[in-house]
Formats: C-alpha cells, structure tokens, sequence
C-alpha cells in the first residue's frame, strides 16, 4: 500500500515538473488541479513514509492553524510555492481571512533561506517579495503564494517613493511594470500575526470588485522611520503581481 501511494506521490511530481507558473501544457489532464494533487501526494508521503517529497516540506493541521506544504518549483531556478493543504481554490477563497489561514503568509515569507540557498548568496530583504495572482492569470486553481527575487526596476521605484506609502491603503503614485497599485506599509520584520488576505479584503477598492481579481504583492521593505517591514501592493484588474518578480534574479 505504501508503495502504491509513493507511485502516485512520484507521478504528481513528474505531472507539476511539466507546468510553470506561466503556462501549462493542453495535453495535461488535470489542468489547473494539477497543483491540488501534488500537495495531496506530498500529505500522503508525509503521513505514511514521514518525508515531504516531492515537496520540500510539509506541515500539516493543527488545531487553529492550517498546514501547508512548501514546494520548490519546477519552472524557475529560485523561485518557492507555498500552498495550503485545505482545498482554498485562490485569493478570492473567504476561509484565507480565517484566523487559522493567517500563518501561512510567516511561512511563505520564511521561505527566502530557500531561496537563497539555490541562488547560493544572501539577499536583502528589500529583493524579495511574495506574489499571489488573480483568478484570470493564475494557471492553478489551488491556492499558492510565490517567493523569489523582486525585479529590480520595481525596486528602484519602491526605494524612491516608498517614504509616501503609509499603513493607510492609498494609490502608490507610479505604476510598476505598466500595472497601478494601491499600497500600504505593514510594520515589523516579519509577518506573525498578519493576514495578507485580510488586509487585502478590507482595501478600499475590494468593495467594488470580485476578491477573485485580486492581486497581490509583498514586498520586503525598510520603512521611513528605519526599521522593517513590508509594502504590500494590490489591485483588483484581474492581473499578475508575479510581474513584479524576477524569476532570474537579476541584480541590474
């Protein structure tokens, strides 16, 4: 039976080898859920032979708290996904307000040794950032949050207006990659305790618009006063916050 159930945890990880955050392939049968079985193959591994493969981790439910399996993915050199084991479908899914949701945006923030591993150097915080697409330009329909390197031309237009962006959301005054923001600053070196979704749901434009054409980015910041924190940007134009990320980690 084991045996059986690492087959299947193997053949989900050949199936994600052939997607990328990008595209998928139209002869894959499981299409955008090819996600949700990888992260079921991963539980399974887990459980019964006690390794995460073919993710890299897996951490599964307590009480007040949903697990989530770390993947490194298949596409990109240093890019990790975080998904949750719960079946969230995207953004737009209610249960990622829920209090037991909030700590996968710390663990996906946590991911960036991983990243730094692959790349085989230290980062800044301020390169990094945190992605979720919108329902439109997702290619997966299980939820995921994306890590790796922050472009650097997106960047350079944080580091010379960031001193405008306050914890109360507002417009960010210049567009990023030809996409308009709102954004806020979140306090704090790291993100215990702080729901991403939450936030993005009380954002002033969210009462007009689907939570499914949400999108979202998080970025590793060094606030006006100083000290660490986080711009979180977002707009509901059903487009892709994975844009602002370079999945080459280019530093010019």
């Amino acid at each position: 039976m084991a045996r059986a159930k690492l087959f299947r945890a193997v053949a989900a990880a050949c199936l994600f080898a052939g997607l990328t955050s990008a595209t998928t392939t139209i002869a894959d049968p499981f299409g955008r859920d090819a996600l949700r079985g990888v992260v079921g193959a991963c539980v399974i591994s887990r459980t019964t032979l006690g390794v995460a493969f073919p993710c890299e981790d897996v951490v599964l439910d307590r009480p007040g708290a949903d697990g989530y399996a770390v993947i490194r993915s298949p596409g990109f050199a240093s890019e990790y996904l975080l998904s949750p084991l719960a079946a969230y479908d995207g953004i737009e899914s209610r249960a990622l307000q829920a209090d037991a949701a909030t700590g996968l945006w710390q663990a996906a923030w946590a991911m960036q040794g991983g990243v730094m591993k692959a790349l085989g150097r230290t980062l800044p915080r301020t390169g990094l950032a945190l992605a979720v697409n919108a329902s439109g330009t997702r290619t997966q329909d299980h939820f995921h949050i994306h890590l790796d390197c922050l472009r650097a031309s997106v960047g350079k237009v944080l580091s010379a207006k960031g001193a405008s962006i306050t914890e109360r959301w507002a417009r960010f005054s210049s567009s990023l990659r030809g996409e308009s923001y709102w954004a806020r600053s979140i306090a704090g070196p790291d993100l215990s305790g702080v729901n991403i979704a939450r936030l993005v749901a009380e954002a002033p434009p969210a009462a007009e618009y689907p939570m499914a054409n949400a999108t979202l980015a998080v970025v590793g910041a060094i606030l006006s006063n100083g000290r660490p924190g986080f711009y979180l940007l977002a707009n509901w134009r059903n487009s892709s916050a994975e844009r602002l990320l370079d999945h080459r980690c280019r530093t010019g």
